[in-house]
């Protein structure tokens, strides 16, 4: 008898776990990345953010600092994160904790149709973003900071502000190929779940169109 309620009991936990649970653990890996957009993004102590061009002076100051050995960028990149678990493909609302993403950033150098990939920095995020299952996006800053004056040298002086001011310029949110496509970021997610910490088996590479 006492052998026939425990039973019971293992059974009616089982079927509880069950019904209180997404079909597949595995949808909380699920969770989808893009690029979202730039801000203060500041090249040589110049902010770009509502520029679309530079003056003379003003290009006049890049090409000075990058001859004496830098070039200083920094800004911000959002990425956008959806978690797809709302409750439509299973019986809850499941949020996620984003509790670590390891990250490198490359830079499309050719403003052709090829992607010229010209890594510039990485990094880690700098605390847990929790990703409801709400059908909003979530945003994820990520510090770049970086010295480009490999990158000017490669490209040219001219060259490399088109490029800044096309992904931190005043049109750097067209979500087109000439603007936010030319930045690329690769990244290993793991995120903190009702099940415990899952990773991804792999990087995933991070644009413009969601990824997960």
């Amino acid at each position: 008898m006492r052998k026939s309620i425990i039973l019971s009991g293992i059974l009616l936990f089982s079927v509880l776990f069950i019904a209180c649970s997404p079909l597949d653990p595995l949808t909380l890996l699920r969770c989808q990345f893009r690029i979202e957009n730039t801000e203060d993004f500041v090249v040589t102590g110049i902010k770009l953010d509502s520029l679309s061009s530079l003056s003379v002076d003003q290009i006049a100051q890049v090409v000075s600092v990058w001859a004496s050995g830098s070039c200083p960028v920094d800004f911000t990149l959002n990425i956008g994160i959806y978690n797809p678990n709302d409750g439509s493909t299973g019986p809850d609302v499941i949020p996620v904790t984003l509790s670590s993403l390891v990250w490198d950033l490359y830079l499309d150098g050719d403003s052709g149709l090829a992607f010229d990939t010209t890594w510039v920095a990485s990094g880690t995020m700098s605390e847990p973003l929790e990703v409801p299952g709400s059908g909003e996006t979530v945003l994820l800053p990520l510090d770049i900071s970086f010295d480009a004056v490999t990158l000017m040298s490669e490209m040219g002086a001219l060259e490399f502000i088109d490029l800044a001011l096309a992904i931190g310029g005043i049109n750097s949110d067209l979500r087109d190929g000439d603007h936010i496509g030319r930045m690329l970021v690769t990244a290993m997610p793991t995120i903190t779940t009702p099940f415990g910490p899952m990773s991804y088996s792999g990087s995933l590479n991070i644009s413009l169109d969601w990824v997960d």
